[in-house]
């Protein structure tokens, strides 16, 4: 009633008030009016509405149509001013449809997508019985879906993706007999999928992926005969087998049954699908052996069997799969041998088996097509040299190779590859060294060889990387020193080389500003700890354990805001621990043992009191604190050191003082000598004066 009375407030203002000689005998059109009533009724928060201003409608007798024909999102007959099309879509409406909507009786095409409608479905739309395509998706319709869309007889498109419905699946939608899009996917449906809605006879799109629904797929799904696009995964309780039966969609393109808990067998009935393009069944329960007849799949370009339990060998028949692009095997069970063949498929971008049992070599040819983007075979049983073509066509942007056997050299073609984002051949047997221009490519985020068997210098270009952020080189034999811009790459913000006989001094730390963990223990490094750590503003985590470290604890490191892990264990680093640690707020675990520090152990602060005594344990000169060693009372206090910037002007006084002490001295020698010049000359004249008188 407020609607209504709100909207022929509305009506008489524009129509009585502003144009009344034009049209104040006639009947207000009804489209005008459906329109009006619209607009009236919705929240438009951002004024899309702002066109659809009916006071020039009746201004323009001569126009050749209405005025609402030219409004944003309006489409008429040319012949009858009806509206046909009506697109409200990414308007950010919200409220409710009026029941005026129903006057649009020639309506064709409405779409309400990507706003805000929530609450009921209103059932009034299915009042528009000559629509042909209702898109209502990216909304927030919560209820269960009303009955009475079956009125709309020849709806061939109703697009529902991304709402909040509950309930089952509506059953009503099987009545539509020249419907060919049907997408229910992402909202709360659940219940079983209905067996009738294998009886659509026009069909060629159904999603049903990402609602609630469980129990087994119907294998009536498999008498759509004109089906294209089948997508039914992430609904994790869907369950039992395979349907045979969908073998029979031979018009099939794409099929995604990903993400259940479908179990079984794949039936090898699927390989007669000879338009399919896209299988993907990952993330599921199948077991068995990937079907021999899948190598029939002359149209697949796209092959995802991931994160299953199946087993058996890759079929010797996929390296005929020309169109393939992606193949996803990873996370099952398989055994075997990579076929040769599929390093010359054509058009691969994306090989992943990560996660078997395969064992052999890497096809030669891989990458020698110019396409590979993403290698992923982790975790195998792999051996033989990594392939020298692999970023041929330079669009590599992931290798992923550790955890296999692989040998030889790391081929310097890989330092070239500038499209490549992560590199990742940790944990193999690859032997000689780093090839020079990895810190060359720009786009290199993530690199980590550690665990191999790598020998020779370290490059320095590794300091110039300009996104590299994580750099892992442990666990080798560079017998080398660390490059002294390793720290400058702008971006790094993870450095290890542990474990990796790197030898020298720990470099200077200029420019790590980004760096928040650093791992070198394990090495023959000598030297003192850089005192410009506090360089390293970001740092949380610094391991130096098992080094030959010499020289005091920089107290700069208590100036960290982050620091909450240091370990300097077992090194030969002297003096006491810098008082200033008590001050540390951000530290949680601090280990000094096994050097020779002596002094007091600091009391108060966060973690200090809470060590446990093995942190200082090895060191016979330290005292107090958690250990049971009290000191004496000639012990010294650790002492609390200041900035190293405010002792700079006491050392400057200092050496003031010196050299004025110094002048002193030098000008009271001077002082004295002179004297004695002096008293020497003037003698010597008093004796000449004396013997001249006598002479005379």
């Amino acid at each position: 009633m407020k609607h209504h009375l709100l909207f022929t407030c509305y009506l008489f203002f524009f129509f009585f008030c502003r144009t009344p000689l034009v049209f104040s005998d006639k009947a207000l059109p009804l489209q005008l009016r459906a329109l009006l009533s619209l607009k009236l009724s919705l929240q438009d928060p951002d004024g899309t509405f702002q066109d659809w201003d009916p006071t020039t409608s009746f201004s323009k007798s001569d126009s050749q149509e209405p005025i609402w024909c030219s409004w944003s999102g309006v489409k008429c007959n040319p012949k009858t001013a009806q509206v046909t099309s009506l697109d409200l879509s990414q308007r950010n409406l919200s409220g409710v449809i009026p029941a005026e909507i129903r006057d649009l009786k020639s309506l064709i095409h409405l779409n309400l997508s990507r706003n805000a409608f929530d609450g009921q479905f209103p059932q009034i739309i299915f009042e528009l019985t000559d629509i042909r395509t209702l898109d209502i998706s990216y909304n927030s319709f919560n209820s269960t879906f009303p009955p009475g869309i079956s009125k709309l007889r020849f709806l061939r498109h109703f697009g529902a993706y991304s709402n909040s419905f509950v309930g089952p699946l509506p059953k009503d939608l099987i009545f539509l007999r020249f419907l060919e899009l049907l997408n229910l996917g992402g909202s709360y449906f659940d219940g079983d999928i209905p067996t009738t809605y294998g009886k659509f006879p026009r069909l060629k799109f159904l999603y049903l992926a990402g609602n609630q629904l469980v129990g087994p797929l119907p294998p009536q799904l498999g008498f759509m005969s004109q089906l294209e696009h089948l997508e039914i995964g992430y609904n994790i309780m869907l369950s039992g087998r395979l349907p045979d039966e969908f073998s029979l969609l031979t018009n099939l393109q794409y099929m995604d049954i990903s993400n259940c808990s479908l179990s079984g067998e794949l039936p090898p009935e699927l390989g007669n699908l000879t338009k399919l393009e896209s299988l993907l069944l990952f993330k599921n329960q199948l077991t068995g052996e990937i079907p021999v007849s899948f190598t029939n799949l002359k149209a697949l370009k796209n092959l995802d069997l991931s994160d299953n339990r199946l087993s058996g060998t890759i079929p010797e028949g996929f390296s005929s799969l020309t169109e393939l692009t992606r193949l996803s095997l990873m996370r099952n069970e398989l055994t075997g041998e990579i076929p040769q063949g599929i390093g010359e498929l054509p058009n691969i971008e994306t090989l992943s088996l990560w996660e078997n049992s395969l064992s052999g070599i890497l096809p030669p040819k891989l990458g020698s097509n110019g396409k590979l983007q993403w290698l992923d075979v982790s975790s195998n049983s792999l051996s033989g040299p990594i392939p020298q073509n692999l970023c041929q066509g330079n669009k590599l942007f992931k290798l992923i190779l550790f955890s296999n056997n692989f040998v030889d050299k790391i081929p310097p073609s890989l330092a070239n590859c500038t499209s490549l984002t992560r590199l990742r051949i940790q944990n193999n047997r690859l032997n000689g060294t780093i090839p020079g221009g990895f810190g060359l490519l720009e786009s290199l985020t993530f690199v980590d060889i550690s665990k191999n068997n790598l020998t020779g210098a370290i490059p320095s270009d590794l300091g110039n990387a300009p996104q590299l952020q994580y750099l892992n080189i442990s666990e080798n034999s560079f017998d080398a020193t660390l490059p002294s811009n390793i720290w400058s790459a702008p971006n790094l913000q993870i450095f290890s080389a542990s474990w990796s006989r790197v030898v020298g001094e720990v470099p200077d730390f200029i420019g790590c500003k980004s760096v928040y963990k650093i791992e070198l223990q394990g090495n023959s490094l000598n030297g003192s700890i850089p005192w410009n750590i506090v360089h390293c503003e970001k740092l949380l985590s610094l391991n130096l354990s098992s080094n030959s470290l010499t020289g005091t604890i920089p107290w700069e490191i208590s100036t960290l805001r982050t620091i909450t892990a240091i370990d300097l264990s077992h090194n030969l680093l002297t003096g006491t621990i810098p008082a200033n640690f008590e001050n540390c707020t951000t530290l949680e675990t601090f280990n000094v043992s096994y050097n020779l520090l002596t002094g007091p152990i600091p009391k108060s602060g966060s973690i200090f009191p809470n060590l446990h005594p093995s942190s200082f344990s090895g060191n016979d000169g330290l005292c107090g604190g958690v250990l049971t060693k009290s000191c004496t009372a000639d012990t010294l206090k650790p002492l609390e050191v200041e900035p190293r910037e405010r002792q700079q002007p006491k050392k400057t006084a200092g050496a003031i003082v010196w050299i004025m002490a110094a002048g002193f001295v030098v000008g009271l020698v001077v002082l004295i000598a002179g004297t004695k010049c002096f008293r020497s000359n003037h003698s010597r004249r008093l004796m000449t004066s004396v013997r001249s008188d006598r002479g005379n």
